[in-house]
């Protein structure tokens, strides 16, 4: 079987694999996040040759790579140019990872990847224009249309997590004020728990940890759920913006902070149905994502051309 090495590069931990043509994942490689450049490309380079050192039965080597990664891409494909959660900003990543591996090399924006996997096959595959919104460390965002994502016109569009939400509001993670991110990110809810609900029941805050202590009955309970209201209040409002702004005929709705907190997902699908005109909603379908992490893998080989030529 003909496979492509993908890679999702995310705030928090980040996944690399063998992609086969009938979407198998295999040989997974999980790895924590680090903020340093150097030990970061190394635990990069360190789990792509553990993978290609052990090819699975039945699978071929890989002929492609393709990363899926949070930050802008510039159009050429070959760098970050701005990547607030990952130590990469300007690094040229592809060229790292073709002078190492000798595997033609492509970087798509994490979102972007998201959609186009779960495009192809995930509960909403084939809804064009699909709207794919991942609610984790950051805010990912994709849109495919006639088959394809949208990139814009310098391979920027989609980064709704840092339009603002409150002008003049909190601090976000690319230092901008007033960010959707700075309110429903993961990385700013955690944040804000342990500035304002003090040390975590295992040390580290979790999203689904704020949402027990919202439940707990314990003089935190207040203000975690005003957290929680917090949070909420910015997703709701990012998902009904961008649904009045593209019209999609199919939202998939994921990430780590709906894993933690499941309720937002129909607080989310409510809001939009009750703050959308009928033309926005009325034919709009909800879905959740089928391949969560995977699907970001799915994207990112689908990006190298290597597996599924793209449609002209």
């Amino acid at each position: 079987m003909r496979t492509v090495l993908a890679g999702d590069l995310g705030g928090t931990k980040c996944r690399f694999a063998l992609v086969g043509e009938d979407f198998s994942v295999h040989s997974v490689q999980h790895v924590p996040t680090v903020r340093e450049r150097a030990p970061f490309l190394q635990a990069l380079e360190q789990s792509v040759a553990r993978i290609l050192a052990s090819l699975p039965k039945g699978c071929e080597p890989p002929t492609a790579a393709g990363f899926g990664t949070a930050g802008v891409i510039p159009k050429d494909g070959r760098s970050i140019d701005r990547a607030p959660n990952l130590p990469l900003d300007g690094f040229p990543l592809a060229k790292f990872v073709e002078d190492r591996f000798g595997l033609p090399t492509t970087l798509l924006n994490d979102g972007r990847a998201s959609a186009w996997g779960e495009f192809l096959r995930g509960h909403a595959a084939g809804r064009d224009p699909l709207l794919c919104l991942f609610f984790g460390t950051g805010i990912g965002i994709g849109l495919i249309h006639d088959g394809r994502p949208l990139a814009g016109g310098t391979n920027a569009a989609g980064e709704i997590g840092h339009t603002t939400f409150r002008p003049g509001g909190r601090r976000c993670p690319c230092g901008g004020l007033g960010h959707f991110e700075a309110y429903c990110g993961g990385r700013a809810i955690t944040e804000r728990a342990a500035e304002l609900l003090g040390k975590a029941p295992a040390g580290t805050w979790t999203v689904g940890d704020v949402v027990a202590a919202s439940r707990a009955g314990s003089a935190l309970q207040t203000i975690a759920q005003s957290l929680l209201d917090e949070a909420a209040d910015a997703a709701c409002t990012l998902v009904e913006n961008a649904c009045t702004l593209l019209n999609p005929s199919a939202v998939v709705l994921g990430g780590g902070v709906l894993s933690g907190w499941p309720e937002l997902t129909a607080r989310i699908e409510t809001h939009v149905r009750s703050h959308t005109s009928h033309a926005i909603h009325d034919r709009l379908q909800f879905a959740p994502t089928l391949g969560g992490s995977d699907a970001i893998l799915w994207g990112a080989a689908a990006s190298t051309e290597a597996l599924w030529p793209r449609r002209r």
